[in-house]
């Protein structure tokens, strides 16, 4: 109750009017509440139930104000509709553990007669010297099993999400992008002397991609600041609990493929419903992503070939 209520006289009990009754003391308290913010002197009485009573000339006033704040504490809360499905998301995933397990057989026996592991993987000091295409191929190889089962499972599962919900080819083309740009990113900061491999770095761009998408798309006005950066919450979250282990975990890595990944997922949601590609367009970014990796490994046998001979 405000200050002028408190030292405004009341009316003798005769002037009282009840204007609402319930079972409820908290309902009633909650009105009254309502009424005091409107400058509306009120009490409750408790018998025989509980009740709201104002004084007699603002009763019609009172009851003005109950109804439109009972009218709109009534209108049911808009659900988020469910994001629609692109692709099944399964395609992705088959190629992407596919594309693994190949590699992952002819690193391990220096298939075609490749060094694949020297020819491939991040070294900072190549890569800023211009061998970029390190910053692919690094995520195809892996340092053993438990390695590359990791990322197996933990890539399979965010770029099952992300496919169903930008379709194949935008899903895998901005997983890779993310990955390479975290790759060189991480290069940079660490200097020369830095080397990793490893598709990782492509796995929390995944997550930061999903994080910061659905943070960009679903956010409504007027949410509370802790539920409307929930995604990107979760997605931290995320990344500290499954990208942070290890002796030989390059948590930079994993820190910049997240935050390449966030800003491709805020770039994907400021799109809008351009962000629908059509059938034709989902292949040809497969095809583009392909092209790219193929490309890139190319590149690392060439130049890797050129410093042997």
């Amino acid at each position: 109750m405000s200050w002028d209520q408190e030292h405004r006289p009341l009316p003798d009990d005769s002037d009282w009017v009840v204007v609402f009754e319930c079972r409820s003391l908290a309902v009633c308290q909650e009105l009254a509440l309502v009424l005091q913010a409107m400058d509306i002197q009120c009490k409750i009485s408790a018998e025989p139930r509980h009740a709201l009573l104002v004084p007699g000339p603002v009763a019609s006033r009172a009851n003005e104000q109950l109804l439109a704040y009972l009218s709109e504490a009534r209108k049911p809360v808009q659900a988020q509709p469910p994001a629609p499905k692109q692709s099944s998301g399964i395609a992705g995933v088959v190629a992407y553990v596919s594309l693994l397990l190949m590699f992952a057989y002819w690193q391990s026996h220096q298939s075609f007669g490749v060094d694949w592991l020297a020819s491939g993987r991040i070294d900072s000091a190549a890569v800023l010297s211009g061998e970029w295409w390190r910053t692919v191929t690094a995520l195809t190889l892996h340092l053993d099993l438990a390695h590359l089962t990791a990322n197996l499972v933990f890539g399979a599962a965010f770029g099952y999400f992300a496919g169903q919900l930008f379709g194949t080819g935008l899903a895998w083309a901005g997983i890779l992008l993310g990955g390479s740009l975290g790759n060189y990113l991480s290069a940079w900061l660490q200097g020369p002397g830095h080397r990793s491999i490893g598709a990782s770095t492509a796995i929390f761009a995944a997550l930061g991609l999903l994080s910061a998408f659905t943070w960009r798309r679903w956010r409504r006005p007027g949410e509370k600041l802790l539920k409307r950066w929930s995604p990107i919450f979760a997605g931290i979250a995320l990344l500290a609990y499954t990208g942070a282990g290890g002796e030989r975990t390059d948590v930079l890595a994993h820190l910049t493929g997240f935050v390449c990944g966030l800003l491709i997922g805020v770039a994907y949601g400021a799109a809008g419903k351009r962000i629908l590609l059509s059938a034709p367009a989902q292949r040809i970014l497969v095809l583009l992503a392909l092209f790219a990796l193929t490309l890139s490994w190319m590149l690392a046998i060439q130049s890797n070939l050129g410093r042997l001979i």
